[in-house]
């Protein structure tokens, strides 16, 4: 059985909020990682912040599943309600002291997210959205922007860490020549939720997971944006087209056949 959409919403919130001020209260702790590499860095607050924001979610729904990027691998019981959470997603600019990274909640029901929170401490913002109402950033409705032209439109963007460079960048120089200007942010979720504000026009990345677009894609949707998987690998990994809607089409023709 579903709960009410509210509930599942208003438990969103609180567990990505505990999450949340359980990472902001650490921020001395910014270099306790677990492991470093070229490409990633495995924090131990990934842990401790997905550890939080799960108790708050069993407290609420104990029997729900709950999908987190730090315990990917292990199974999930039967639920009519998945969790999907990102405890950092931005975990290489969180280390490095940049403000761009977030907790990202949503709640899913038939494969699709019906509430989702997508929370950015350090920026003091919060994102979310139901499946039957308005987005939201601290209150104030959401709304894509109106760009049409893809030579007038600001695209967000990345590169997929486990490709060559070369690969990893095809995407990033097809966009370079067609948009006004692509940029790198380091954080999925909150480049979705930027698309949804109206604040870029797009967002593309071709090596993402389900819990870095599991809240935000929602909250794109409520604000009038289109999102799409181009395509699902496995382990959750995806390829991921956000937009307002208008350069859809034209993003999707030019970026598909590079995959």
């Amino acid at each position: 059985m579903i709960p009410p959409l509210p509930a599942l919403l208003e438990t969103a919130r609180q567990a990505a909020q505990a999450a949340g001020d359980h990472v902001l209260a650490r921020l001395h702790r910014r270099d306790d990682a677990a492991l470093v590499t070229r490409h990633d860095i495995k924090h131990t607050l990934d842990r401790e912040s997905q550890a939080v924001a799960t108790d708050a979610i069993r407290r609420a729904f104990p029997g729900h599943a709950i999908l987190g990027e730090e315990t990917a691998e292990a199974a999930l019981p039967a639920s009519d309600v998945r969790w999907v959470i990102d405890p950092i997603d931005g975990t290489i600019n969180f280390a490095h002291g940049l403000p761009m990274w977030c907790v990202s909640v949503a709640a899913q029901a038939g494969g699709r997210s019906v509430a989702g929170v997508v929370l950015a401490p350090e920026l003091g913002l919060r994102f979310e959205a139901l499946a039957d109402g308005p987005a939201t950033c601290n209150g104030r409705p959401l709304r894509v922007s109106s760009t049409a032209r893809l030579d007038h439109a600001l695209v967000h963007t990345g590169a997929d860490r486990s490709e060559e460079a070369a690969r990893a960048f095809r995407f990033l120089n097809r966009l370079a020549g067609i948009v006004q200007r692509p940029r790198v942010i380091g954080s999925a979720a909150l480049d979705i939720c930027w698309v949804a504000a109206g604040r870029t026009d797009a967002y593309f990345e071709s090596g993402v997971f389900l819990w870095d677009i599991a809240a935000a894609g929602l909250i794109l949707e409520r604000a009038g944006g289109t999102g799409e998987v181009l395509h699902a690998g496995d382990g959750y990994k995806v390829a991921f087209l956000a937009t307002n809607g208008l350069l859809h089409h034209g993003l999707r023709g030019v970026l598909a056949p590079l995959l």
